[in-house]
């Protein structure tokens, strides 16, 4: 009996030593702390699909000594989204779960068996995602409010990576006709003329609009918007009727065939202007996330020099 009694407290002994070893502190973050047990988890986790071999003791050290740092950090942010009172309620983080799915072509249980192919249960990815959403809330409400970005800035982007933006010019253009009779008199070709000059007046002097005015001459003239067009794609008479017109212009008549033609300009994009309003928005949420992942960056720095860290390994 005495002989089981000693048995009994050497096994509780080397248990206890057990759980000591599994629940070591890594580090004491302000008033949480970071266990090995934690550590070790992220540590396998990371080196999933690797083999023991292929990883010195100096590598996996310095990748300790890593997720370490950014379990460290994940601390701090969890501890900054408490004090702000920051929370993911169930229907937004269900929502962003559908999204994922959706983008993925995935129904629930197909993206549960293929987290579970990649190692993780349904809960750690609906956790791990939560972390998520309430970081870019904490990056939102800490440092994105904060960042702005001016018209000057944009430009001057633009300026410097203008081949990226830059495309081949293109021309909005709308076209009127009228058919010329098959051996026309010269009367009938001048009441043609005067026809194209008044159509050419409504839409230029007195603004008329372009659809209103098609309209109005039921079956003596056809026409449509024919769209965005390169310069190249044009006829070269047509290129040269509209090439120097401005916006809202119309040509004078061009004869293609048995028909006369009119064609309003009604836009351009082969100007700077025209450049930077279609891609201001573009550059602008460029700007704005170099900035935002900058002085998150800043802001992180601020946050582990105000707080108590120490790292016990």
């Amino acid at each position: 009996m005495k002989h089981l009694f000693w048995l009994f407290t050497f096994l509780l002994l080397c248990s206890s030593a057990a759980a000591t070893e599994v629940s070591r502190i890594a580090a004491i973050v302000n008033h949480e702390i970071i266990t090995t047990l934690q550590l070790d988890k992220a540590v396998a986790q990371q080196r999933q699909g690797i083999n023991d071999e292929e990883i010195s003791d100096e590598a996996l050290q310095r990748l300790r000594n890593q997720i370490l740092e950014q379990k460290i950090e994940e601390l701090l942010h969890k501890q900054r989204t408490r004090e702000l009172g920051l929370q993911v309620r169930d229907d937004e983080l269900e929502s962003a779960i559908t999204d994922i799915q959706n983008q993925n072509g995935l129904n629930r249980q197909e993206l549960i068996q293929a987290l579970q192919a990649q190692g993780m249960d349904f809960d750690t990815y609906r956790e791990n995602l939560k972390t998520e959403i309430l970081r870019y809330k904490l990056i939102g409400r800490e440092v994105g409010a904060k960042v702005e970005v001016s018209s000057r800035e944009i430009r001057d982007y633009l300026q410097d990576h203008i081949e990226e933006y830059r495309q081949e010019p293109t021309i909005h253009i709308r076209r009127i006709s009228v058919d010329i009779p098959a051996s026309a008199t010269a009367g009938q070709r001048t009441a043609l003329d005067d026809l194209m000059e008044e159509i050419r007046l409504q839409l230029t002097e007195q603004q008329k609009d372009f659809a209103v005015v098609l309209a109005s001459l039921g079956d003596t003239a056809s026409g449509d918007d024919m769209g965005n067009l390169t310069i190249a794609e044009l006829l070269p008479s047509i290129q040269d009727a509209v090439r120097d017109l401005d916006v809202g212009g119309v040509s004078a008549p061009v004869a293609l065939g048995n028909q006369l033609h009119l064609f309003q300009l009604a836009g351009r994009n082969d100007d700077d202007d025209a450049l930077f309003e279609r891609v201001k928005d573009d550059i602008e949420e460029k700007l704005r996330k170099t900035k935002t992942d900058e002085r998150f960056i800043e802001w992180a720095q601020e946050l582990r020099k105000n707080a108590r860290v120490k790292v016990l390994l």
